[in-house]
This record gives structure tokens, C-alpha cells and sequence, in this order.
């Protein structure tokens, strides 16, 4: 076997394990994410765990940079770049609800998982990692818009972008416990025309 089929291999195969560890989370809650219960529900010897994860807290992580690519891709996907900031933000926060709405029980087993981050101390890193990466590329996005239209925030872009990321996460929770696509709406609405008013009104 060669060099890169051996590589390919162990990042299939670190795929099988996140997909299974999800599906261990959404099915079963995260008490239940143990390492031979994720092996076993990937189909995968026990072994191969730790053929592809140094821990359980690296698994973790992996699921939640997985979660984290998945929302920055839905968030940005749509060329927003001829719309004003507030039809900009409205577009970002609602790309990233209908991420929770396409699939609750997923978003409700992340949230499980990310509070049980933040209560144990050995999944702290793995907690503040993600917050961290998660305000990072809001914020890229955000300087982005900024080279696009040459317009300014009034605001530190970190302290925006870490605004941006509350209310993302903010509305999706609401939602994941009313399920009421009208407030979502009307929050998100608020939520951009409010954080537009943080945009250079000379060259917005």
C-alpha cells in the first residue's frame, strides 16, 4: 500500500467514525458516545479508534470542526456581494437556521455535546477551540465584506463577528425549542437591520 492510499485511508476512516459518532449523539444523546459504541455503530474493529483519534476529546473535535465547516458553508454560500450589509446579514443568519432546520436532531445533539464541553474540564480546549474558529471565520467574512464595498464597521470586527455568532446561535436555539418560522423570521430581521446600523453609513 502506499504512502497516499495509507492516508486516504485513515481520513475515510476518520470520517466513518464522525458520521458515527453523530449518529451515536442524535440517536442515543452524548452519554452514549463511548468509543466502542462509535466504532461499533461505523462497523469498524474497536481498534481503529485509536488508529485514528488520539482520544475521545480529538473526536470531539473533529465533530464539532465538522459542524463548524458545514455552518460557515451554509452561512456564505449565497454570492452575497451586491447586497447591502443588512440583506448580507439576513441571508448569513438564515442560511445558518435552515442548517438547524433541515436537521433538529443533529443541532439539538451539538448543543448537548458543546454544553457538555463546557462543564468538563477535559473537554474545555475542545470548547474554546470552536468558539474561537467559529468568531475567526465570521470575522474573515466580515473584513471580506469590508475589500468587496470598501465600506467600514464602526465596530471592532471581532467584537461584530462575536454579535454575529451569538445571534446565529441565538435564534437557532429559540427555534430548536418553539420551532416557529415566524419569530425565527421576524428575530432575524431585527437582528440584521440592528447590527446594520454598525456599517459606515456613508458607503453602505
Amino acid at each position: 500500500m502506499t504512502t497516499t492510499q495509507e492516508h486516504r485511508s485513515v481520513e475515510e476512516r476518520r470520517d466513518q467514525l464522525v458520521d458515527a459518532a453523530l449518529a451515536v449523539l442524535r440517536d442515543e444523546g452524548v452519554a452514549a458516545v463511548t468509543t466502542r459504541a462509535v466504532t461499533s455503530r461505523a462497523g469498524l474493529p474497536h481498534g481503529a479508534f485509536h488508529y485514528c483519534f488520539a482520544t475521545k476529546p480529538a473526536l470531539f473535535r473533529a465533530v464539532l470542526e465538522r459542524q463548524l465547516r458545514t455552518a460557515m458553508a451554509a452561512a456564505f454560500a449565497t454570492d452575497t456581494a451586491a447586497l447591502a450589509p443588512e440583506a448580507r446579514i439576513t441571508a448569513g443568519l438564515t442560511a445558518h437556521l435552515d442548517t438547524t432546520r433541515a436537521d433538529p436532531a443533529t443541532a439539538l445533539a451539538l448543543v448537548e455535546l458543546f454544553a457538555l464541553a463546557r462543564r468538563d474540564p477535559g473537554l474545555q480546549d475542545v470548547a474554546d477551540w470552536e468558539q474561537r474558529a467559529y468568531v475567526a471565520a465570521v470575522r474573515a467574512h466580515l473584513e471580506a465584506w469590508t475589500d468587496d464595498r470598501r465600506f467600514r464597521w464602526t465596530a471592532p470586527p471581532e467584537t461584530v463577528a462575536r454579535l454575529l455568532v451569538a445571534l446565529a446561535d441565538g435564534v437557532s436555539t429559540a427555534w430548536l425549542q418553539d420551532r416557529d418560522d415566524a419569530a425565527a423570521a421576524a428575530t432575524i430581521a431585527l437582528a440584521a437591520r440592528t447590527t446594520a446600523t454598525l456599517v459606515d453609513g456613508s458607503a453602505s
